[in-house]
């Protein structure tokens, strides 16, 4: 069960969203706002784009967890073993009972669009971490290179939102949303990123990393 809450915390939490190869994975790992050590970050990521020691047992994953609890140290720990909306949903619960509002911790997830069943709200543990997690001490950063199809809850409780190369009707969406030209958004190229605060825009250009 999450403990000490903090309603005080803001809310950071950021979508990264881009056709495929647009460079939303390269967004994530370069945004500042997560820092590179010391800090908790616990991923889902079965394709291993990240950094971080991975595991496709479960058993496996909650024992790392554990000991990196214990430690009292920053870990990156993934599960990489994840093949369905079900193992989406016990992840998220694992989440939920380690979240410590005097502790931050940073949630990681690939491509939402394979997680989430509808467009509307989002699965009951999914949907608890974004509308509470917040003030538990957890920092949602997710990706979808399909944003038509994840769910409205990721949209109303991520404030920030790393726009790359759309494709189709989502230029039209992003435009809307932001107050932006169609025109700029359909010119953005890979690794080109309109980031958005909920107020204002900046266009940011990235150089791939390994």
């Amino acid at each position: 069960m999450a403990i000490n809450p903090r309603p005080a915390l803001p809310n950071k939490n950021t979508l990264y969203l881009a056709r495929s190869g647009g460079g939303k994975s390269q967004a994530l790992k370069q945004n500042p706002q997560i820092p590179r050590t010391g800090a908790r970050v616990i991923l889902w990521d079965k394709s291993h784009d990240h950094r971080a020691h991975h595991y496709d047992s479960k058993k496996a994953f909650i024992s790392a967890i554990k000991a990196g609890m214990r430690s009292g140290k920053g870990f990156r720990i993934a599960f990489s073993g994840g093949v369905d909306v079900d193992d989406y949903e016990w992840f998220c619960s694992v989440v939920w009972v380690l979240l410590n509002g005097n502790r931050l911790t940073f949630l990681i997830v690939e491509e939402l669009s394979e997680v989430c069943i509808s467009t509307a709200k989002a699965t009951p543990m999914a949907a608890r971490l974004l509308n509470q997690g917040r003030k538990y001490g957890m920092i949602f950063h997710g990706t979808s290179q399909k944003p038509q199809e994840i769910s409205k809850t990721y949209y109303d409780q991520c404030p920030y939102k790393w726009i790359g190369p759309q494709i189709g009707a989502n230029i039209k969406k992003f435009a809307k949303e932001t107050g932006t030209a169609e025109a700029e958004i359909a010119s953005l190229d890979d690794l080109q990123f309109l980031l958005w605060d909920g107020r204002d825009t900046k266009i940011k250009a990235l150089k791939y990393k390994k």
